[in-house]
Order: C-alpha cells, then sequence, then structure tokens
C-alpha cells in the first residue's frame, strides 16, 4: 500500500492529462441509459447533500515511475505525465465525451476547452472516432463494438441537451473522482482482479489509501501497522461472529474493517445502495469539510474498535448483543452503537437488557409457541444463552445480579446451522432410500428395542435387521445404495415402513400422525444440521438422538447448554428413564411430562432477564 496513492481531484484536476489505454482492457460498453443516467444524477445534484458526489474511482499507473519526496515519502507527478489507464475507463470516456460534445455544440462549459486526452494502445478506430469528434464535433460509426457505443453515448447527451448547464454547473463545483494511482508494474494483474471478476475497489481499500498517502511518513507507517492489527484481530471468527450475522455485507475477509468504517461514519446499507463508495465519500468529507485531521480520523475508528473489543471482553454485553444482533441483523449493531453514546457501563447494560426483553413475548405466548412460529427459533436462541448465566448474590449489599461465566459460540452456532428441531420423531413419511434405512436401523439401540418389542410378533426378524445394519461396512454403502448389496436387497419399502412405524411407536408411544404437542416448542430443541443432515437422524427415536448429542459432548464439540439439559433431562426432577421423550404425563397424580418440565424452564430462564 505503501507505493500506492489516493486523493479526491475535480475535473479540471485531469485538464492536460494523458491516460493510455492498454489492449488488456475492454472496450466501451456504456449504453444510452448509462449515460443519460450519469448526466441526471450530476444535474440534479442538490446543494444540501451529505457531501460531494464522487466518481467511481480511477484507478491509474504512471508510465514511468513516479519520484519519491525524500521529506514525506509521497510520491510526487508531473502535470504532463502519461497514465495507464486500470480501471475507470467507461466514466472517463463518458465525461469525455460529453465535454467535447458539447463544446462542438454550444453548450460546453469554456473552463474544460482543453481537456484530457485518451489514447487507445491498439483500437485505432476508436482513436479516429475520438479525433473526428474533438475536431469536428461529429464522427462515423465504423461498426465496430466501441464505435457502436460510442455511438448511442453522442445520442444520449444530445437527449439531455437541456441538462448540461446544470451538468456543468455541479461537474465543476460538486464532483470528486477518486484518484488512485498504484504502481505502475501492478497494472495488468490489479485491472484482472478489478475486471476479470467484477470486483471492485473496496471502501476499506480506499481509506486505507486515503490516511496512508495523506499522512507523514512515520506517522504513516505507526498507521499502518495498527490497521494491520486491527483486521488482524477481526479474523477472530468469535469475535467477529458475535457482532455480525451469518450472511452479513462485511462476512469477506477482506473487508471486515468496513463495519468499523460504517460505524464512525453513520454509513447504512441504504446509504451504500445509493453510493457504492459512501463510506470513503464520509471519510474524505470530514477530512475536507469537517477539517478533521487524518489522525483524528483514524483515532475516531479506534475508538470504535476498542468499544467493540470491550463489549467482547464483558461477558454478559457479548451475549445479550450477540443476540440481538442475530435476531434483528446487522443494522442492529448500529442501533445498539448510537445507544451506547454517552452512557456509562450500567446505563448501556441496562439498555442492552431492555432491548433483548423487547423481544422477548409474554409468558403466555412462551407456552404457546410452536414449530412454524418464526419467534420459536430466536425463544430458543436465547434460552441457550441464557442458560449460562448464573446469579451473584451481594450479601453486604442484600442484592443480586445476574453474569455470565462463559461466552455462547456464535461462531459455531453459525458456521454448524443450528436450528429448531423435534426433539422426538414427528415425520409423516418414512425414509425413502435403502442407505437412510441402514442408517437408521444402525442408530437404534438393540437393548431398549428388545425391552420394548420382545412380545412382538415381528420381534425377532425386526431386532435381526439391526443387527445386520450394525455389522455393515462404509465400503458396502456402495452396494446398497445401488441395491445390489445381498442382504438388504431382500427389505421392501412396505416391510421397513411397518418395521419402522412399529419400532417409533414401541420407543416414543407415538403414531406418526399430526399432534399439537408434538410441535410445540415443549418438543423442539437446537440442534446442529451436520447432525440433522441425513434422514435417518430426523426421524430418530429419542434414545438414537440422545445417544448422538452426548458423544458430540464427550469430544468436546459445541452443544448448546439447553439442548444438552434436554437430552439429558436436567429439567426433569426425578426421570424414570432415557429412552424416549414424555409428552404427557406418565404416571397417575400430579407430576409433569418432560415436555411440561421442560418448558417451564424455558419460562424460569427467560424470567430472570424481566
Amino acid at each position: 500500500m505503501s507505493e500506492n496513492s489516493i486523493e479526491l481531484k475535480t475535473i479540471k484536476d485531469l485538464l492536460g492529462k494523458k491516460f493510455f489505454i492498454p489492449s488488456y482492457q475492454r472496450g466501451y460498453k456504456w449504453c444510452k441509459k448509462d449515460v443519460e443516467y450519469l448526466i441526471d444524477d450530476i444535474a440534479e445534484i442538490k446543494e444540501d447533500d451529505f457531501s460531494d458526489y464522487c466518481l467511481q474511482p480511477i484507478v491509474v499507473a504512471p508510465k514511468s515511475k513516479p519520484t519519491i519526496c525524500p521529506t514525506c515519502g509521497h510520491q510526487i507527478h508531473s502535470e504532463d505525465e502519461e497514465y495507464i489507464l486500470v480501471d475507470g475507463q467507461q466514466r472517463l470516456t463518458t465525461i469525455w465525451l460529453i465535454i467535447n460534445w458539447a463544446m462542438k455544440n454550444g453548450c460546453g462549459d469554456n473552463n474544460l476547452v482543453d481537456g484530457y486526452v485518451l489514447h487507445y494502445e491498439t483500437r485505432e478506430d476508436s482513436n479516429t472516432y475520438l479525433q473526428n469528434l474533438a475536431k469536428d464535433g461529429n464522427a462515423e460509426d465504423k461498426g465496430t463494438c466501441d464505435t457502436h457505443y460510442f455511438s448511442e453515448a453522442i445520442s444520449a447527451i444530445s437527449s439531455r441537451e437541456d441538462s448540461l448547464a446544470s451538468f456543468f454547473k455541479n461537474l465543476n463545483k460538486n464532483v470528486r473522482i477518486i484518484w488512485y494511482v498504484i504502481d505502475p508494474h501492478e497494472g495488468p494483474a490489479h485491472f484482472e482482479r478489478l475486471n476479470s471478476a467484477k470486483i471492485g475497489l473496496t471502501n476499506a481499500e480506499l481509506v486505507k489509501a486515503y490516511i496512508l498517502t495523506n499522512s507523514t511518513q512515520d506517522v504513516r507507517a505507526r498507521m499502518a501497522c495498527e490497521w494491520d492489527e486491527v483486521e488482524y484481530k477481526l479474523q477472530n471468527e468469535e469475535f467477529f461472529s458475535f457482532i455480525t450475522t451469518k450472511y452479513s455485507i462485511y462476512s469477506k475477509e477482506y473487508n471486515r474493517i468496513e463495519l468499523l468504517l460504517d460505524l464512525y461514519t453513520g454509513t447504512t446499507k441504504i446509504d451504500k445502495e445509493k453510493d457504492e463508495h459512501a463510506t470513503f465519500n464520509r471519510i474524505a468529507y470530514k477530512v475536507d469539510k469537517d477539517h478533521l485531521t487524518i489522525r483524528e480520523v483514524w483515532n475516531g475508528i479506534l475508538q470504535v474498535f476498542n468499544r467493540l473489543l470491550c463489549w467482547y471482553e464483558d461477558n454478559y454485553l457479548y451475549n445479550l448483543i450477540g443476540f440481538l444482533v442475530e435476531n434483528k441483523g446487522d443494522n442492529e449493531l448500529s442501533s445498539i452503537w448510537k445507544d451506547c453514546i454517552g452512557k456509562s457501563t450500567n446505563e448501556f447494560k441496562d439498555c442492552i437488557r431492555k432491548k433483548v426483553l423487547e423481544t422477548m413475548p409474554s409468558e403466555k405466548d412462551v407456552r404457546n409457541l410452536v414449530y412454524k412460529d418464526p419467534m420459536t427459533k430466536n425463544i430458543l436462541l436465547l434460552f441457550n444463552i441464557l442458560s449460562m448465566m448464573s446469579k451473584l448474590t451481594s450479601p453486604q449489599l442484600n442484592e443480586y445480579m445476574f453474569v455470565f461465566d462463559d461466552k455462547f459460540h456464535f461462531d459455531l452456532y453459525k458456521q454448524e446451522n443450528w436450528d429448531k428441531e423435534h426433539i422426538h420423531a414427528t415425520a409423516s413419511q418414512t425414509l425413502q432410500s435403502k442407505v437412510e434405512w441402514v442408517n437408521w436401523l444402525k442408530g437404534l439401540d438393540e437393548r431398549q428395542v428388545k425391552v420394548k418389542l420382545q412380545n412382538h410378533s415381528s420381534f425377532s426378524e425386526y431386532y435381526d435387521w439391526i443387527l445386520k445394519a450394525q455389522k455393515v461396512s462404509s465400503e458396502e454403502y456402495e452396494s446398497i445404495k445401488e441395491d445390489k448389496h445381498p442382504v438388504f436387497k431382500q427389505l421392501t419399502k412396505e416391510d421397513f415402513k411397518i418395521m419402522y412405524e412399529t419400532i417409533v411407536k414401541a420407543l416414543e408411544d407415538e403414531t406418526l400422525d399430526y399432534d399439537l404437542k408434538q410441535n410445540s416448542i415443549g418438543n423442539l430443541v437446537l440442534l446442529n444440521a451436520n447432525i440433522n443432515r441425513s434422514g435417518e437422524y430426523k426421524v430418530a427415536p429419542f434414545s438414537t438422538k440422545r445417544r448422538i448429542i452426548m458423544e458430540r459432548v464427550r469430544r468436546g464439540q459445541f452443544v448448546p447448554l439447553g439442548t444438552q439439559n434436554v437430552f439429558m433431562k436436567v429439567y426433569t426432577p426425578n426421570p424414570g428413564h432415557f429412552y424416549k421423550w414424555e409428552k404427557d404425563n406418565p404416571y397417575d397424580g400430579n407430576e409433569k411430562s418432560d415436555r411440561e418440565y421442560y418448558i417451564d424452564a424455558i419460562v424460569d430462564v427467560l424470567n430472570q432477564l424481566r
């Protein structure tokens, strides 16, 4: 980045410059509507706009390596230097066409009479067209791609003749060009990145170049080091995941620091939809119009980072802010940021708590949540987060507060796609492929099947299939998939369907028909998509799911605490067994079912925050 420089220029700053368009550049491709949009957009700039109108970056490389100032380390360019135009050909050419057509048709701006020069390395018809237009105001369409689009652009310009006075007024007063100079040896490679994959310069790249370019050599070295340290910290998934959603616009490794820039400048997603480089433009505005120094701007960005780091280190803020961002999306962080201004730590914590409370339904509504309710997943997530909260008592002050001893793994929660799923089987259709059948049979606990089905007339047959499935090796799956396995080739779809329904009903005391209790929040937990990716797990009995979850816990893999507690039946005071999840009271008297105890636990945990 020390080889590159960036600044904001006016159109007048380009007068007299020569731009060389190399052969690796694609041709001019702007159609009439693109040209009309540019003219209208500039002509309609209002006096009270937030900042100057910035065109997309013009990326250039000097044809000869510039002199470096020994005092400040900046590049020194002569005014008549010729530049390789790496990116920005479409915009620069369109403005050139507007200036030159208007001058020859009596509606131009005399201040721009000298213009700038565009020269193509290989496309002579394009050079001839531009030379004739500059000389006579007319040029012939030779039928090449460039000259066709040149002619289309001229037609669009003439159709907007009445707007050109306002266009030139604002062009000279309000329009700025993001001028990005790179090392001349970097040109083709840089162009390849910018154009082959349609990747433009990011706000982060522009801001970094801007603050380093406009700093002295010693300050630039320190800020470059600080920038790298911040970017390195943002690559920590545990840190970055609590302040962003899974599909965040900041999720790419190269633009994560843009999140800090947007919080500092107040730039929103809507702002970026209107102006791709709104973030950079607002940074430049703070320097050019608010008269902040580069160091003051960078210190402001660092303050944003350090505040986020403080939130990360505080488990209470980390967990609740992480939930709010996941619940409401990336824009919520901006709202939280505004709320923290001017508040003490305790005031801010109380503000966050109230924000979380606003997302929570009443106790009655929590008890009535079902699978299809969009709020169900968020309540299950909040329940799992709050399950890590403990009560801290202060005997001296005769008061207590709730604290978090640990952080919820928002990184793994998002990476592994944890979602709401049923605790025990509810599927109305059986598994479809024989590979699914075998895996489902392998997952069964033959001891529990033996206890529950030993008096059934088909017990021996079913038990035999379970034992056969457990002996299947990984090498045999291909033959099972192709229905060529000598043993499982004999198992028909109808036979498996009957066996499946019989075993599930015996283990769960359930039919596979729709049941409101089956789909209530009392039969739902957060489960991992990788665990649940195969159909045999989705329709597995409670005992099979429990064994899989417990194995993950034993291996030290992430399982939300609430999910762990469900499969360990922590919420049931005296569980009589672990082979199924009771949806109804299994005994006489006033004792509740597993489902009811679980719902009570959800309500109790949520109420701790109220």
